[in-house]
């Protein structure tokens, strides 16, 4: 039966494959102008939310860094001086399966095509819901070809999350993953009025009306190249052509309008004026999610501006596989989110422990040494010492090889903030992770560290192609940080009086995060408006910088959070560190083998969780986090109104599976609050 129904689905897509193959092609969209793709429509709107609209492009800095040009001439530019250099490898049987610049520029013109005889119209939505793959490249870059919005949903979405997404950027298309994906869409389908298509890129679709990807290339040969030339003479630098929703941690996402001048010249600012990078040379690694604009710039737009090479991960790369990927593909730049660092850093020092005294005492010595070199860099001398080069040779050059990291120029590390105990960490394995800072709304990091000038603690200072500044500053330097310049973003779409609450009549975009500046105007975030505890007493309380203290000072915490909002002292929830169903990415309850020392250094044997708790909870293991605690209290805390006076310890861990954390694993404050609400109850019942 189930053979009988698949055959006839496939006798019925062939069907409709072959009528659009044979169907003349009618473009229904009469273009208000044939200039283009670098064409740069007048206006002088600062902002605008709706999809049509178009802003005016900030000149106010040296125009020199980058003339205006559209993603389309970009890349046209890389493809005619590198048509033959790698641009996409991934992984097919085992084996590199390998694009080159002409065959990706091919196969972005046929998807393109493919995706206007689908029914793709101008500044209507493509959403695309997958792992990163080189269909999800191509598949992004074909609909800004064909005059669409590129509209990436994050795989843990759920169905009402797509709705939204698909819904808010009126989606032609949907391009999916797989079968799991696309039942996430089929449910919805009826009530997505603008849908015309879904693409299914990965396996054979089963169900009628979802095309395959070699259906869709063989759609898109069959049109005349003359059609895709009409779309692309109507491309306006200065229109939409992005969309980033963002994770919704705090409700349903926004849609960040971004249009080719923020891509195009943010990124090229981004490799050629901050780090060193070659061109034709650099090898970039993707697994981080593409509807992030941290990765969409570093993983997709960056290689295009440098002629580099991008090694697709395979979907179980953060189910502990990517040391292994690392070390065949050998990039020249990483990029990671705090929690992939951390993950990182928990594995060295797991086999730092599993070593012979002698190898333990020769890797301690080596730390020392790289650590004390690069914190006296950090002061400004560069003196190697004869300890520090020898190190190198006997420690450092073979643990990098085994991390994959012997060949990176770049490791760099946004999202969130990094903890500055992670950050020394990898200082003292003779590893510079460089932090950057940037939003959704400004096309990625506007202020980072460098490999040659950073300070620690700090996410570097702004780059050229900006302006910022400290807003109402108190009396320590801090106030809110708002940026002015070509990144930044055009509108929240569908949302006027949302944008206009963040962006000025002059250009300035409040980003909402608090920061100072020092005197070398290195940045330091030091919390977020909407994340910062306001106690009853009317203390202000930055969370993040006191759950990283918290976490670095008790091993055996995985995750905590920290409240205190309208309260009259700080409580914390904390999770330990178990280990993870590498299937289901849902934390087990057995403890990591870390922690199970931890607590038997303690004198406690606990192997899970659930043991630790059954006896009420165990009292040696709420010692050992306390004491962490106390030791924060006592030499960290800057007020008594920041000391923390209660915690209790949660069932399980935090992870994306229980939706306590967002995709690019930020911790969704609303919802653990929402979720563990009885335990909050329960630490303040009877003390207010």
């Amino acid at each position: 039966m189930a053979t009988t129904v698949a055959l006839n689905s496939y006798r019925k897509r062939s069907a409709n494959v072959e009528e659009l193959i044979t169907m003349p092609f009618r473009d229904f969209f009469t273009p208000k102008h044939q200039s283009g793709p670098d064409y740069v429509a007048p206006t002088d709107a600062i902002t605008t939310t709706k999809v049509t609209g178009s802003i005016r492009i900030h000149t106010s800095e040296n125009k020199s860094y980058m003339k205006e040009q559209s993603l389309y001439t970009c890349l046209k530019n890389t493809v005619d001086k590198y048509p033959k250099h790698i641009a996409l490898a991934a992984l097919k049987n085992g084996k590199w399966c390998k694009w080159t610049y002409a065959n990706y520029w091919e196969e972005i013109c046929t998807a393109a095509k493919g995706f206007m005889k689908l029914g793709l119209l101008p500044f209507h939505g493509v959403g695309i819901l997958g792992f990163n793959s080189p269909e999800w490249f191509i598949s992004h870059l074909a609909a800004i070809f064909a005059g669409g919005l590129s509209a990436g949903i994050y795989t843990t979405n759920s169905t009402e999350a797509c709705h939204h997404v698909l819904t808010d950027c009126e989606a032609n298309l949907v391009v999916v993953e797989n079968e799991a994906q696309l039942n996430k869409i089929l449910p919805i389908r009826s009530k997505l009025r603008n849908l015309k298509a879904i693409i299914q890129y990965s396996g054979k679709p089963e169900h009628p009306d979802v095309y395959s990807w070699e259906e869709l290339m063989a759609i898109g040969r069959s049109l005349d190249d003359k059609h895709l030339d009409m779309r692309i003479k109507s491309l306006a630098i200065n229109h939409c052509c992005v969309i980033i929703y963002t994770s919704g941690t705090t409700g349903n996402p926004k849609g960040v309008m971004l249009n080719h001048d923020n891509m195009q010249y943010f990124v090229y600012n981004l490799v050629t004026k901050l780090w060193p990078m070659n061109m034709g040379k650099e090898v970039f690694c993707t697994y981080l999610p593409l509807s992030h604009i941290a990765a969409l710039a570093s993983d997709l737009y960056a290689p295009i501006i440098l002629a580099g090479a991008v090694y697709f991960a395979t979907p179980d790369a953060l189910k502990g596989k990517l040391v292994d990927l690392l070390c065949d593909v050998e990039p020249t730049v990483m990029l990671g989110v705090p929690r992939v660092w951390e993950k990182i850093t928990d594995k060295i020092k797991e086999a730092h422990d599993s070593m012979t005294p002698r190898k333990k005492d020769l890797f301690v010595w080596a730390q020392k040494q790289a650590l004390a070199y690069h914190l006296q860099k950090n002061e400004g001398n560069t003196q190697k010492s004869f300890g520090y080069r020898l190190a190198s040779k006997l420690v450092f050059s073979k643990l990098k090889k085994k991390l994959g990291f012997h060949k990176t120029k770049v490791l760099l590390s946004g999202g969130a903030p990094l903890a500055i105990e992670v950050l020394k960490y990898f200082l003292s394995l003779d590893l510079v992770i460089n932090e950057a800072y940037g939003l959704s709304e400004t096309t990625g990091p506007v202020f980072s560290n460098t490999v040659y000038n950073y300070r620690i603690g700090s996410v570097g200072k702004l780059s050229v192609m900006i302006e910022g500044k400290i807003d109402n500053p108190d009396d320590t330097g801090n106030g809110e940080i708002l940026l002015r310049g070509r990144p930044i973003f055009m509108g929240y779409l569908n949302m006027e009086a949302g944008t206009n609450d963040v962006v000025t009549k002059d250009g300035w975009f409040h980003t909402g995060d608090i920061g100072n500046l020092d005197k070398d105007k290195f940045l330091f975030i030091t919390g977020r408006i909407k994340e910062i505890l306001i106690t009853s007493g009317g203390e202000n309380v930055a969370p993040v910088p006191i759950e990283d203290a918290l976490k670095n000072l008790i091993p055996v915490m995985s995750n905590c959070m920290l409240l205190g909002d309208k309260r009259k002292f700080l409580a914390l929830l904390v999770t330990l560190k178990t280990d993870i169903n590498l299937d289901t990415l849902i934390p087990t309850d057995v403890l990591t083998p870390a922690a199970q020392k931890w607590c038997k250094e303690r004198g406690a044997d606990a192997t899970t969780v659930t043991e630790i708790l059954k006896a009420g909870p165990d009292s040696r293991v709420l010692k050992g986090i306390q004491d962490g605690i106390d030791v924060y209290n006592n030499s960290l805390a800057i007020s008594n109104a920041q000391k923390i006076q209660k915690f209790v310890i949660l069932p399980r861990d935090f992870s994306l599976p229980g939706d306590e954390l967002g995709p690019t694993l930020k911790l969704k404050r609303p919802v653990v609050t929402k979720k563990y609400e009885n335990y909050i109850k329960d630490l303040y019942s009877g003390a207010e």
